[in-house]
């Protein structure tokens, strides 16, 4: 698991993404293990950040099972199976204030 964790923040570092968070849920979710939460400072490189995701994942023999919002480019999430990732805008991230939502996850990193 440290793996892959380590494997999607090194691609949203990569690509410049911002105020990197990722939580632990592992054995407090059914849905997923850890959550990383970042912002990009534009629609294109909030999509350069999940075509990074992927590409290092497939580089790494791993997939990700889903993305949604690419188009918009405003929150995309991508389900890598046990890790959610959920790439923002940062008026959007101010709006939904994920980490305030889930403020009694433990913080594995903050970046």
């Amino acid at each position: 698991m440290a793996e892959k964790l380590d494997i999607v923040v090194d691609a949203i570092d990569g690509k410049k993404g911002k105020d990197i968070l990722a939580l632990d849920f592992e054995g407090s979710s059914s849905v997923c293990d850890y959550t990383v939460i970042c912002t990009g400072s534009s629609n294109r490189n909030i999509q350069a950040i999940a075509d990074g995701i992927n590409e290092k994942l497939g580089e790494n023999g791993m997939k990700r099972l889903s993305i949604e919002g690419y188009d918009e480019g405003k929150w995309i999430l991508i389900d890598c199976g046990d890790i959610l990732v959920n790439i923002f805008d940062r008026t959007t991230r101010e709006e939904y204030r994920l980490e305030v939502l889930w403020n009694d996850a433990k913080e594995v990193l903050r970046k």
